[in-house]
């Protein structure tokens, strides 16, 4: 009898543990079908569910994947918290696709339509640039900065003129006509210059 009753036991946490496993699964089944939808409902928040005016009269097809890859950027941005460099190629595709379905019915904001959205730039992917500087590099690098702005704003001597012919004697150049325009002074290499008379003296 023993045996049976430790057989029946033994049945019994096996039914028990197989409950278990089949409720968790049904659970984590229903989580996931819960993430689902919400995520769906989360990608339509970005867009009214009414469009903000009559269509564009600029209607958009996937053909236009590259004329419009700054309105695109921006609304992948701004609607999706993506970047397209961080994307694979058909992920951008499909998301392309569900942009021009926007853009058509008028769903986008109107910065996307008069163009003031592609203008704005922006960042182009997460990654954040940190280069790590000390003081003396970075005077260093204010330097290079100042040289390389000085050395572009000397005139070349390979630069062809034009100078006036003189009249007393012929295939003689003058001096040039007009005068010589120089690169305007910007306030940076003014501030630069200032700080190293500063320290240098």
């Amino acid at each position: 009898m023993a045996s049976s009753d430790s057989d029946s036991s033994a049945d019994k946490k096996k039914r028990k543990d197989k409950k278990e496993k089949k409720s968790k699964k049904e659970k984590k089944a229903k989580k996931e079908k819960k993430s689902k939808k919400e995520k769906r409902r989360r990608d339509d928040d970005d867009a009214p569910s009414a469009p903000a005016g009559p269509p564009p009269a600029e209607q958009l097809t996937d053909g236009d994947y590259f004329s419009k890859s700054a309105e695109f950027r921006a609304w992948l941005r701004d609607a999706r918290d993506l970047f397209l460099d961080d994307i694979e190629a058909d992920a951008a595709r499909k998301h392309f696709a569900t942009f021009v379905e926007r853009w058509n019915t008028g769903r986008l904001g109107a910065d996307y339509y008069d163009g003031s959205v592609a203008s704005r730039g922006g960042k182009r992917t997460k990654h954040v640039w940190s280069f790590k500087l000390d003081d003396s590099e970075r005077r260093g690098l204010a330097s290079t900065r100042a040289a390389i702005s000085r050395e572009t704003r000397k005139d070349d001597p390979t630069m062809i003129r034009q100078f006036a012919k003189t009249e007393e004697t012929p295939g003689a150049f003058a001096r040039p006509a007009g005068r010589m325009m120089l690169a305007p002074r910007d306030a940076e290499s003014d501030r630069l210059k200032a700080e190293l008379m500063a320290k240098t003296g």
